[in-house]
This record gives C-alpha cells, sequence and structure tokens, in this order.
C-alpha cells in the first residue's frame, strides 16, 4: 500500500514550465551533448536507445508535459504505445488533443507523481526526461518505479543532478563567471545567482532534490549506461542569454565553442560539478527488500519533507553565495521602494520606507564568509538609499 506523502511539493498555479531559451535550443550544444552521451554527435539519446536496447511495447513517460517525448518515440519507433502522466489538466488535454489527431496509442492521466500511484504495470520502460529533479519523494518513487517494470524492463532518464534548487557552489559560480568575462560584452550573461525565496514561492519543485536522485536510484537499479553531460559553464552561461540568443548563429559560433570547451574542461576535472546526466538502467535483482531497512528510508523522507514544509520550504541553510545573493536582493529592493517614494513625493505618504528591512544584517554578515565584501556592498546600497530618502524629505518639507 502506497502512503500519502505527508507534505505536497507542487509549483504555484501561474507557474509555466520551461519558458526563455535553453543552451540546448543552439544545435551546436546539443551535439555536443549527443557526443557526451552516446559518443556521436549525431546519435540522440532516443535513437541510442533504440540502437542498444530495441523496440519497446509499453512505456510510463513521467510528467509528461505536453506529450512531445512520446510523441518522439513513437515517430522513432522507439516505443509501440505509452501512458504519460502530469499535474497539469491543461498539458495533458493539449497532449491527448495531439496525440488523437495523429493516431497514436498514447494515454495519459493526471497524478501529482510524488505519491507514485502510477498506472498499473506492467512497462518495459520508463522514460525520466527531467521529471525527477521535481520530485521530493524520490526513494518512494523510485521504489514504485522498480515494482511496475518488467524484471528486464529499462529506465532511461535524462536529467537535471546538479546542486539542490540550483544553489550552485561558490567554486562553480566562479568557473563560469570567469569564462563570462572572457566573453564580448554584448553576449555577456547577465549572471544572477538564483534567488532562493523567489523559487520557493513560484516553484518550489524546480530541483528540489537533484542531488539525492542518483544515490536513490542506486538503491533499487542497476545502470547499463551512464554519461555526464556538464553544464556547470555551459548551462549557467548560455541559459536564458537573450542577448546571445538574439544573435545569427554563425555570428556566435565561436563563443559558443570557447563556452563549451570551458564546459568539457571542467567536467573532465571535476566530472561530480556536472548539473545533468543521461543513463539507462534496470531493476536491481539483488536491490534491499529488507522491510525494515524500507520503513527506515520512507521515515527518513517523511521527516525531511515534513521539517521542510514547517520551515516554509527551506531544506538546508544557505551557501555562501547564496546568502550573499539574498541579502544583497533585499538591499537592493529597499533602494527601489525608496526611489519610488521619492519619485513620488505627491502622494501622501507617512513616511520613506525603512532601508534593507528585509534584511537581518548583523546575521547575514557574521554568517557570510567574505563578510567585508558584503559590508561594503550593502553600504553602498544604503547610501545610495539614504541619498534618495533625503532628496524625498527635502521635497515633503518644500511642499
Amino acid at each position: 500500500m502506497i502512503e500519502e506523502p505527508v507534505a505536497k511539493v507542487i509549483p504555484s498555479d501561474d507557474f509555466q514550465y520551461y519558458s526563455g531559451r535553453y543552451w540546448n535550443n543552439l544545435d551546436q550544444v546539443v551535439r555536443e551533448l549527443n557526443l557526451r552521451a552516446t559518443g556521436d554527435p549525431d546519435l540522440p539519446w532516443q535513437d541510442h536507445l533504440h540502437k542498444k536496447f530495441g523496440t519497446f511495447d509499453r512505456a510510463l513517460i513521467l510528467n509528461c508535459g505536453n506529450g512531445w517525448v512520446e510523441r518522439e518515440l513513437i515517430e522513432k519507433g522507439v516505443v509501440r504505445s505509452a501512458v504519460g502522466v502530469d499535474f497539469s489538466p491543461d498539458l495533458l488535454g493539449e497532449a491527448a488533443r495531439q496525440a488523437s489527431e495523429l493516431g497514436m496509442r498514447l494515454e495519459y492521466e493526471q497524478l501529482d507523481t510524488n505519491t507514485a500511484k502510477f498506472p498499473e504495470g506492467p512497462f518495459d520502460l520508463v522514460v525520466n526526461h527531467a521529471a525527477l529533479h521535481h520530485v521530493a519523494y524520490l526513494d518512494r518513487v523510485a521504489r514504485r518505479l522498480c515494482e511496475i517494470l518488467s524484471p528486464d524492463g529499462v529506465l532511461v532518464s535524462w536529467d537535471y543532478v546538479g546542486s539542490h534548487r540550483n544553489q550552485y557552489s561558490g567554486a562553480q559560480w566562479e568557473a563560469a563567471w570567469k569564462v563570462n568575462l572572457e566573453l564580448p560584452e554584448e553576449i555577456r550573461q547577465n549572471m544572477r545567482y538564483p534567488h532562493l525565496p523567489t523559487m520557493i514561492a513560484t516553484d518550489p519543485t524546480e530541483a528540489v532534490h537533484a542531488e539525492l536522485i542518483l544515490p536513490t536510484l542506486t538503491r533499487y537499479f542497476r545502470f547499463e549506461h551512464f554519461r555526464y553531460l556538464g553544464g556547470g559553464v555551459g548551462y549557467l552561461l548560455l541559459t536564458h542569454n537573450d542577448a546571445l540568443h538574439s544573435r545569427p548563429v554563425d555570428e556566435i559560433a565561436e563563443q559558443v565553442e570557447i563556452v563549451m570547451r570551458a564546459d568539457a574542461a571542467l567536467l573532465e576535472k571535476d566530472p561530480e560539478s556536472s548539473l545533468f546526466a543521461y543513463w539507462v538502467a534496470r531493476p536491481d535483482p539483488d536491490r534491499v527488500t529488507d522491510p525494515g531497512q524500507l520503513e527506515a528510508w520512507t521515515a527518513e523522507e517523511d521527516r525531511r519533507e515534513a521539517a521542510a514544509g514547517a520551515a516554509g520550504g527551506v531544506y538546508y541553510p544557505p551557501t555562501a553565495v547564496g546568502a550573499l545573493s539574498e541579502a544583497l536582493s533585499s538591499a537592493e529592493l529597499a533602494h527601489a521602494q525608496a526611489l519610488a517614494a521619492a519619485q513620488n513625493a505627491s502622494t501622501p505618504a507617512a513616511g520613506p520606507p525603512p532601508v534593507a528591512s528585509a534584511v537581518d544584517r548583523d546575521a547575514v554578515i557574521a554568517a557570510t564568509p567574505g563578510r567585508e565584501l558584503l559590508v561594503v556592498a550593502l553600504a553602498r546600497l544604503q547610501a545610495r538609499a539614504a541619498a534618495r530618502i533625503g532628496s524625498w524629505r527635502q521635497r515633503r518639507v518644500s511642499r
């Protein structure tokens, strides 16, 4: 019997997945990723799966979205039929509509993957294409996937396995920063460290336990093909870089090559710095089945999620870069509020907003490595805000 999760981790109602342009929107990047994943720049993962493991009768597609993955798998002859599951009724409706128009053997069910209440098996293929990094209850889900797969079935995955909620280490952020400075100024990435409070508010599922995917799956699966794909530099600099994506491909090819060479160098130096991976696995016949151990893993997962739920969705202390970024973001917000008040002096107001009110300044500084830099940065922002507030007060007096 599958128990209900103790806490739900789902995106906000108005959240839109995968907006903007990513590094793999560039053919140059796609060919490099194919090379890393399959050994052939012209062999995508779908064709590699077909070539190495044959055709599958019935596939389960996790977090299928609008259904493009399963439609492509059928078109390529990789699968004969599939069941797609997703949390969004709108996306499922679009997937079902397109499948019907194409006459494909595709079914759809709406569910939260965290519940692990998947359609009844057996399936001979489970497809995880950027799905598991949105799953909070990884052990529950991995265990159930292993159960509904046939003994010789396959789990194929192409997913983000990097830092929890994209809270990159200082070393990784610095590596990308240095390469960014080598690019022409007009196509440099505007590097903004992922703002954790915003992520929790808009999509708390994003990379919620990405760093736990691989160690959790190894409890139940035996890996037959595994490749790290990198991204420590390339993903950070080429994703959501509108200045670069807006230019003709031939104009940016040399710069993309510089970024991808640096990405490959980081991957070779530190494979575990990779943000993405491709793997094919089968249920492990020697997997753990001891009820006591399974219950312990379930209890551990439930405690973790309950604790995070009580803490407003926060699982771990902030990284050093994250703490600095949040403090500066709060100070910038306070400065913007003060500026808006100063520019709108004709509107009656009790007084200017407090400067950096959202920042527990002393606590952040004390806890943050490089605190001297933080002190200077906060002081500058607060000085600018104070100047604006002074102007605001002068206007109020002179009226």
